[in-house]
């Protein structure tokens, strides 16, 4: 799982009243010009104008408008997840996988270094200057001058790829595939590729919401894209080849890409952000955006580079032999490829769950505040959103380690190649970072809503020295384990670099008054591994419980639900106040608070 398969997560509520006191709020709040009817003090001097609530006063709406905002985000990224996962079955069913993923390649590859790695790095922290009801129409300038330019790039670009798909597909992608792959991988990846019509503006737009804190519809919107794909899935399984439904699933692609633009028109309309024709390429938020976003792209190209040498060194891996002794490497870097493939869609999981929504959800507050230099205000924010994400990274990372072995074979043991085992073991490796990674995308979060894209980018240069020190010595002897753990220690350094930066930047950030939150939660973990694995050890004396689907997938059920309980009594025991706030937020979405 290379660093930027994280980023890509990075990129999958309707707000209450607002956090503080704007001045567009006190405009609304006290009238500019008094009238004989506006209500005048009496003799006491009591006011009766309503009064702005002050910044003590603001700040557990702040908090539970992030932590409301977070929990939309993540369950949006929940549905996307589940909805990618039957993605993935039906296209799997539909024997058209190899041509179907090749031929997405050049549209993703196109999308992500035009439109969608500015998303948090540079569009959010520019809209959200524009945040102000009085400046929504230079907001709204703005957003349709970049959403009609990228209109008019992505399908002059799409013409071009339909002239050169041919040289392309068959030089580049699909070198080693036979004639009627190939023939169907071209096919797919011309129609795939003018998607980009619809992809680029969604992204934009929903740059344009997230800074205007509109979390609810945009949450949801990308879950459209797996459905518009699975439909696609299932008219090529009925018609076949009749009636062009072989071409179902490229179709499926721009179907679910326009269902993306159709699922945010509520969010447009609550926030008034209706279509403008124009192209005003003389705005300087324009010059803002690309001097923000290009060491983005720079560390986009790098990190392509870091993947294709990640894959290099993976499929040249030797064999785990406690698990698969072989005496064939090529079978074991096969195997151990695939293995951390799997792995990593694993632990993506609980990633797009904490890391992404967490970052979506404190970036356009820790931006007003450092707009405002309001640099308490931001330290704040920054250290509720560390310790929200600490609160759920610490106990999955000890829920992935401990339950590799039942995760894995209720997963991947039935109707799979792959070996369950392998995929435990790079699991495990993985889930180490997951802390780290939830911190990481916060502090990444603070230097783009800094203005500030540069030293990120930098910083990943030099967490790749990290991985390089991991792989290289130890990929032909450690092997899958190496490259797993290669891996967390590029995340890992990546935070840590990032923290100490930070605090040289902006002061003190306060980390000690985590220490008493940080201990509860280690310590609610640990009795969540020894219940967990207690569990398993007591079940696994009974041969039902360690054989078979079923077998396994009771095990997961009753040690994972027996830790889980167990680590959320004693939150609630040690008074962990985050897990209030995260209580609160679910239980106001089911219509009970």
């Amino acid at each position: 799982m290379a660093k930027d398969s994280i980023d890509e997560q990075m990129q999958d509520s309707l707000p209450e009243p607002e956090l503080s006191a704007t001045p567009a709020v006190e405009a609304e709040m006290v009238p500019a010009v008094l009238s004989e009817d506006t209500p005048q003090p009496d003799q006491e001097g009591d006011s009766k104008l309503p009064v702005a609530p002050t910044e003590e006063q603001s700040r557990p709406t702040e908090r539970r408008e992030i932590v409301k905002s977070a929990t939309l985000v993540s369950l949006g990224n929940f549905g996307s997840s589940l909805m990618g996962m039957v993605r993935q079955v039906a296209v799997n069913a539909t024997g058209l996988a190899g041509p179907f993923s090749a031929a997405l390649k050049p549209t993703q590859t196109f999308y992500d270094l035009l439109v969608n790695g500015s998303v948090s790095g540079a569009l959010i922290p520019t809209f959200n200057e524009y945040a102000d009801p009085e400046r929504r129409y230079e907001l709204r300038r703005l957003v349709y001058t970049l959403v009609n330019a990228i209109v008019l790039i992505t399908l002059a670009v799409s013409i071009v790829f339909y002239f050169i798909a041919p040289w392309l597909v068959g030089s580049f992608l699909v070198g080693d595939f036979d004639a009627a792959d190939k023939l169907v991988t071209l096919q797919y990846s011309r129609i795939i590729f003018f998607s980009l019509a619809a992809l680029g503006p969604f992204s934009i737009l929903l740059a344009g919401l997230y800074a205007l804190k509109e979390f609810g519809w945009p949450a949801f919107a990308t879950t459209s894209y797996h459905i518009g794909i699975i439909l696609g899935a299932i008219v090529s399984a009925v018609l076949g080849t009749r009636f062009l439904g072989n071409l179902g699933l490229a179709f499926g692609v721009l179907v679910g890409a326009a269902g993306e633009l159709l699922l945010i028109f509520p969010g447009i309309r609550n926030q008034k952000l209706y279509y403008l024709f124009i192209l005003d390429l003389k705005q300087p938020a324009l010059r803002r955006i690309l001097r923000l976003y290009a060491p983005i792209a720079l560390s986009f190209l790098v990190s392509m580079g870091t993947v294709f040498l990640d894959l290099y060194l993976q499929s040249r891996t030797p064999c785990v032999t406690s698990v698969m002794p072989s005496s064939d490497p090529g079978a074991c870097g096969a195997a151990n490829v695939g293995a951390l493939a799997l792995a990593t869609t694993l632990v993506q999981f609980p990633i797009g769950l904490v890391a992404a929504a967490l970052q979506v959800a404190v970036l356009p507050t820790l931006s007003t505040y450092a707009r405002e230099n309001n640099m308490e205000r931001f330290k704040e924010t920054l250290l509720l959103g560390f310790r929200l994400g600490l609160l759920l990274m610490i106990p999955a990372m000890a829920g992935l380690i401990v339950l590799q072995t039942p995760i894995t074979q209720v997963l991947f043991a039935h109707g799979h190649a792959k070996n369950p085992a392998l995929i435990a073991l790079a699991l495990q490796n993985y889930a180490y970072q997951l802390p780290f990674v939830a911190l990481d995308q916060l502090l990444i979060a603070a230097f783009y809503a800094r203005r500030n894209t540069i030293v990120p980018v930098v910083v990943g240069f030099v967490s790749v020295l990290g991985y390089l020190a991991i792989a290289l010595p130890f990929y032909s002897t450690w092997g899958l384990g190496a490259m797993a753990f290669a891996n967390t220690v590029q995340n890992s350094v990546h935070g840590i670099i990032l923290l100490v930066l930070l605090r040289m930047a902006i002061g003190s950030i306060h980390f000690r008054r985590m220490i008493p939150t940080v201990a509860k939660i280690v310590l609610a973990s640990a009795l969540l591994i020894g219940v967990a694995w207690g569990v398993q050890f007591l079940l696994g004396q009974i041969s039902f419980f360690s054989h078979g689907f079923l077998g396994w997938l009771l095990t997961l059920i009753l040690a994972g639900g027996l830790g889980v309980a167990v680590f959320g009594g004693c939150v609630l025991v040690l008074k962990v106040e985050e897990v209030n706030l995260l209580k609160g937020a679910v239980m106001k979405k089911l219509g009970r608070a």
